[in-house]
């Protein structure tokens, strides 16, 4: 009987080292998950970084209108001549700015080689009687030189709008009914100066550059994988005990007055 036992018990143990052992694994990817995660907000930050206060360029000697967008390219800031298309314009939903509801105004922006790229002017709070800015600040067709940081275009989602609204920066749906195939639709601009100057909404400013809580959670996926197989062996000590005929060992958890009766013990012995 005793082989069998003692088979019985390796069988036991075996299963508990081999479940801590898929559960390790599948903490071991998650922590590499988030690690890779948190190198790419790193880098998506770098380039924020590098581009936003960098000195203005010709837009057509970074990024050409039937270009594929380069994710390099966020936040660089180009210059450009044209004028605003007035009737081309749209209020883009849901843009909160420091905890207001409000908006952004869209408008689109010929440039002097009769290209089309939608200009983000700013952001407008909603109204106090509408769901809609009390403000719209009009633009003309008057020939201006703008500067504008370059953005990537929105995934669109399913959300509806009302009539000259957007539920977001979704570029071919603002630019279904402009008739010519001249337009940006990668990305967009958002305004940072313009000569002459137009009334404009307020600049949202320098995206927050944070790098999240990635790294804390990839630590704490390891520290979970480390768990588990402290737990096993753990078990297995308290399992050879038992069968010894000893009593299992308790654990304690360590405050003033646990460290107190540690040290009235340690006295006592």
């Amino acid at each position: 009987m005793k082989p069998k036992k003692t088979e019985s018990k390796f069988i036991r143990w075996g299963s508990w080292i081999a479940l801590a052992s898929v559960f390790s694994i599948s903490c071991w990817f998650l922590s590499q998950w988030q690690f890779a995660r948190q190198k790419e907000v790193v880098a998506a930050n770098n380039i924020i970084i590098n581009n936003y206060d960098a000195k203005p360029v010709p837009l057509e000697a970074v990024l050409g209108v039937h270009q594929a967008w380069d994710k390099n390219l966020e936040f660089k800031p180009v210059s450009l001549s044209g004028h605003y298309i007035a009737f081309d314009e749209y209020l883009v939903r849901n843009r909160p700015n420091n905890g207001s509801p409000g908006f952004l105004q869209l408008v689109a922006f010929m440039t002097s080689s009769e290209s089309i790229i939608w200009v983000d002017r700013g952001w407008l709070p909603t109204g106090n009687k509408t769901d809609r800015p009390d403000y719209i600040p009009p633009v003309d067709s008057n020939k201006r030189n703008i500067v504008i940081r370059l953005r990537a275009n929105e995934v669109p989602n399913n959300r509806t709008a009302p009539l000259r609204e957007l539920p977001n920066i979704d570029l071919p749906l603002a630019s279904q009914d402009i008739h010519t195939n001249n337009v940006y639709l990668q990305g967009y601009g958002r305004l940072v100066e313009e000569n002459p100057s137009l009334p404009r909404g307020a600049d949202i400013g320098k995206p927050d550059l944070t790098e999240g809580n990635h790294l804390s959670y990839a630590l704490q996926w390891l520290a979970f994988a480390l768990m588990a197989f402290g737990a096993v062996f753990w078990n297995i000590s308290q399992d050879r005990r038992r069968r010894a005929g000893l009593s299992g060992r308790k654990l304690k958890i360590l405050t003033k007055d646990t460290d107190g009766e540690i040290e009235d013990e340690l006295l006592d012995r």
